[in-house]
C-alpha cells in the first residue's frame, strides 16, 4: 500500500530511522509513527509452535515465548488459569523478577501517555540494563521507570518538557529527576543536556494536545523552518513552537488563545505573545484580527 502525505500529496514518504517513523520528504508531517512489524517467526524443531508479537524489549522474554501453549488445549482449560499462571511465574528467574515488575510498571505508564512505540522500545532497553541487578524499593522502582521513559525521548529525538512530563503523569517534578539521578548512577552513559531543543520538536506534542489538525502542525513546522536562520536569540524553543502553532492556528481557522496554548507546554501566555510578535516581525506577517 503506497503512502501519501494528506497535507501536501506528496507521495514521496521517506522512513526515518531514528524515530521509526514514514516521513513526508516535501513538508516534513509524520505520516505514521507505528509501521508493521515485517519480520519474520520462527519455530524450533521437535518443539511446540510458539505464538507471539513481534520482538520487543517490553516483555522479560523479549516476546518471543509469552503466549507459548506447551501440553493440549484441553488440559488447560480444565485446570484454569492458576496452572498457566503457575507455569509462567516458573520460567522467570529470579533475577529477572525485578526487571519483570520494572516493565510492568513501564507498560501501565505507556497505556496512560501513548508515546510512540521507539520511546517505549528504548525506555525498556534502559530498564533491562539498569534495574536487573538493581537493589531499591518498590517506590524507588517507579521513579526509575518514570525517568527511563523521559531519557527516553531525549535519545529518540522527541523531548518532553519535565514540567510537562511530570504534569501528565501526575507526579512531582523532582521523582522525575530522582528517578533520572538513580539511571545515571548506573548508566553513566546517559547524559542529561539542558533542554535546548529544536522548536518544532515540540509541535507534534502541543497540536495532539490540542486536538488541533495535521495542517496545522504541518504549517507551524514550515513557520519555523523559515525563521530558523534568524538569530532569535534570548526566545525558549518551546514558546517559540507554542507561537508558531498560535499562529497556524489562526491562518488554518482553527484559533486557540495564547493562555491555551502555551499551558500545554508549561509556558505563559506572555512568553508566547513575546515570541509571536517575534515571528510576525520576522516573518513580515500581516494579521487582521
Amino acid at each position: 500500500m503506497e503512502l501519501a502525505c494528506p497535507v501536501c500529496k506528496n507521495t514521496n514518504i521517506l522512513f526515518d530511522s531514528s524515530l521509526q517513523a514514514y516521513v513526508c520528504s516535501t513538508c516534513g508531517l509524520v505520516v505514521d509513527d507505528r509501521p508493521i512489524y515485517q519480520g519474520q517467526e520462527t519455530i524450533d524443531k521437535d518443539e511446540t509452535a510458539r505464538y507471539s508479537g513481534a520482538f520487543t524489549y517490553r516483555v522479560h522474554d523479549h516476546g518471543v515465548g509469552s503466549t507459548e501453549i506447551s501440553g493440549s488445549l484441553r488440559k488447560h482449560i480444565k485446570q484454569g488459569r492458576t496452572w498457566v499462571a503457575r507455569n509462567v511465574d516458573a520460567r522467570v528467574s529470579k533475577e529477572d523478577k525485578k526487571v519483570v515488575k520494572a516493565l510492568r510498571e513501564l507498560n501501565e505508564l505507556v497505556r496512560q501517555v501513548k508515546p510512540p512505540k521507539v520511546v517505549a522500545e528504548t525506555a525498556a532497553e534502559i530498564l533491562r540494563e539498569v534495574v536487573k541487578n538493581l537493589n531499591v524499593k518498590e517506590q524507588t522502582l517507579k521513579k526509575i521507570v518514570i525517568g527511563a521513559l523521559f531519557l527516553a525521548y531525549k535519545i529518540c529525538n522527541t523531548p518532553r518538557p519535565a514540567r510537562v512530563f511530570a504534569k501528565e503523569l501526575g507526579i512531582k517534578e523532582s521523582d522525575l529527576w530522582e528517578g533520572v539521578r538513580k539511571i545515571r548512577e548506573v548508566k553513566g552513559d546517559i547524559k542529561v543536556n539542558p533542554e535546548v531543543f529544536e522548536p518544532r520538536y515540540y509541535v507534534n506534542f502541543i497540536t495532539s494536545k490540542l486536538k488541533l489538525s495535521p495542517e496545522v502542525g504541518a504549517l507551524s513546522s514550515e513557520i519555523l523552518s523559515h525563521v530558523k536562520e534568524v538569530q532569535l536569540s534570548g526566545k525558549n524553543p518551546a514558546s517559540l513552537a507554542a507561537a508558531a502553532v498560535y499562529l497556524a492556528g489562526i491562518l488554518m481557522d482553527q484559533r486557540r488563545n495564547q493562555l491555551e496554548v502555551g499551558s500545554v507546554i508549561g509556558q505563559t501566555d506572555v512568553a508566547v505573545r513575546s515570541a509571536y510578535d517575534m515571528l510576525i516581525k520576522t516573518l513580515d506577517i500581516e494579521i487582521l484580527i
